[in-house]
């Protein structure tokens, strides 16, 4: 089996099957003024709505954070204390729907992982401990006790990409699990439907997987649309495939490839990427034959869904097109069907705030800007955040990532742009610790303490890419200071920070053996690891005190 397979099904011109309505004349993107006007409309509706869910508190504030409010705003703040409340006990005890779930893990992500990374993984635990064995997630009682839900189950991958993508982790076997139960799920005509019947995945001796699918109940759009946004999901969470994102594509080619080749190896072989993308092109070819825009049940939550959707075949394709027909035609229907007060009713009664903060979520390409924001957090861009500078003598390759050399700012502007991974420059710093390392050396050795205390606080408190930029400086600075540090990483969630750790610890300790840890995460490598580097301490400083 591939390690790394990149999806390569036939492009299928989704858009032309959605009707034969005219083109627009002008460019309709969520930049676009009329875009904006409907917008501007159903936002003034949600700054006086309100939802009692915890669910429905995020999705608002959700909203409020895609459209560029912050922390401030009284919407955002609302669902914070909500999502405080949830998670004031331990995982097992979080009761929440699935929905609810969900939805605040990615709000919390999107709002400042590094601040809430406690709820967040709360809350991301108590999904691992509700899914069910099968795979899915469902409802934990009545007539669909037995079964997982695709409704449900795509929110809680959602999450677990989010989750993932800011740094916090990744639980390997329970996205198998989820990954294998999609393609047991789906219909053989590639559609999916609301209450998952399992057909099982033979392995014959001598021969690949297969899978005998078996008819679905209630196959219909917004279950193939989240069953294939699953599956994409899924797919880059492990590896098996590679997302573009639309910087990528507008790179020179030779960088293209230079990109390409620093790709990482799949973290599983227990989902088989064969069996992954025949179910990615029967769920995209029925899409094409079979879906449209307009629905007559759960219009808005489809939207959101179908955005998802089209946003990661987007990205698997690495095709992007400025205007799509679909998003034209959604924007169309959705300025038709908006209410004076501008929200949108449901056809389902009390849902017409959650349904209209849906909408602003699909008007504003909510996971295209994830998806864009989260490949901006694992690579190191220039400050501007796309393109090359017009001097090429100002580029240089510096670990297999481009980066400008002439940056004028100093080290304490440096250090701070790693506490701020919303800043435009984040990635580039990332992308460039030489840079930081020389600003730090250079600077007089009374201003140097404090700059490199802010980054031994980074190291257990920043996100992923800062956590990891933080352990290999401090680990180049050779700061026996961080040496409390740098053991606390070695218990980070994220792997490559772990390894990252190891190798600057054994800096410090000027020790040359091979290290024990491997690529692959192994908890009990990891606990014997951190009790030898405290033993290592404190037969140098005794008085060392070990951060929990």
């Amino acid at each position: 089996m591939s390690q790394h397979l990149r999806l390569s099904v036939p492009l299928l011109v989704f858009a032309t099957c959605l009707g034969a309505a005219p083109r627009a004349a002008v460019a309709i993107t969520p930049e676009a003024p009329e875009v904006k006007a409907v917008l501007d409309k159903a936002f003034k509706f949600l700054e006086t709505a309100d939802d009692t869910r915890l669910g429905g508190k995020c999705l608002i504030a959700l909203a409020f954070l895609k459209n560029g409010a912050d922390e401030t705003h009284p919407k955002v703040e609302a669902a914070v204390q909500a999502c405080l409340q949830a998670t004031r006990g331990e995982p097992a005890a979080i009761n929440n729907d699935i929905y609810s779930t969900g939805i605040s893990i990615i709000f919390l992500c999107t709002l400042n992982p590094s601040k809430y990374h406690i709820e967040i993984l709360k809350l991301r635990d108590s999904l691992v401990l509700r899914q069910k064995e099968q795979g899915g997630w469902g409802y934990a009682q009545g007539q669909h006790a037995a079964t997982g839900d695709t409704s449900m189950t795509q929110y809680a991958v959602l999450a677990y990409w989010e989750v993932s993508k800011v740094g916090l982790g990744l639980d390997v076997p329970t996205t198998e699990k989820v990954g294998n139960w999609i393609i047991r799920t789906q219909d053989p005509s590639g559609a999916w439907g609301y209450q998952g019947s399992e057909a099982a995945i033979v392995e014959e001796d001598g021969k690949r997987p297969k899978v005998e699918l078996v008819k679905q109940a209630g196959t219909r759009a917004s279950m193939t649309a989240a069953g294939l946004g699953c599956l994409h999901m899924v797919a880059d969470l492990l590896k098996l495939t590679e997302l573009q994102s639309e910087r990528d594509a507008k790179l020179p080619p030779a960088v293209r490839l230079l990109k390409k080749g620093g790709a990482q190896a799949a973290l599983s072989d227990k989902v088989d990427v064969r069996l992954l993308k025949a179910a990615l092109e029967r769920g995209r070819g029925w899409m094409g034959k079979n879906a449209k825009l307009e629905q007559k049940s759960f219009q808005m939550y489809y939207l959101y869904g179908f955005e998802r959707f089209q946003s990661f075949q987007e990205a698997a394709d690495g095709r992007f097109l400025k205007e799509p027909r679909w998003y034209s035609e959604g924007y169309t229907m959705l300025k038709k069907d908006q209410l004076e007060d501008g929200s949108w009713k449901s056809d389902h009664p009390g849902l017409d705030v959650p349904d209209t903060a849906f909408a602003t979520l699909f008007l504003l390409r909510s996971t295209k800007k994830a998806i864009e924001r989260s490949k901006a957090y694992a690579e190191g861009l220039l400050v501007a955040g796309r393109g090359l500078p017009a001097n090429n003598q100002e580029v240089a390759i510096r670990s297999g990532r481009i980066v400008q050399t002439k940056v004028n700012v100093t080290a304490a502007q440096l250090v701070e742009i790693l506490h701020q991974p919303e800043h435009r420059a984040f990635a580039t710093v990332n992308g460039d610790l030489e840079l930081l390392r020389e600003r730090l050396v250079a600077l007089p050795p009374a201003e140097l303490p404090p700059l490199l205390t802010r980054l031994r606080g980074l190291v257990v408190t920043g996100v992923a890419d800062a956590r990891l930029s933080a352990v290999r400086v401090l680990g180049q600075m050779r700061d026996l200071s961080a040496a409390e540090s740098l053991i606390a990483a070695l218990d980070d969630p994220d792997w490559r920070v772990v390894l990252a750790a190891d190798e600057s610890l054994r800096s410090l300790g000027r020790i040359v053996s091979p290290s024990n840890l491997s690529d692959k995460p192994n908890k009990t490598v990891r606990q014997e690891s951190i009790q030898a580097w405290k033993r290592w301490l404190l037969n140098i400083r005794p008085d060392a005190e070990f951060l929990n």
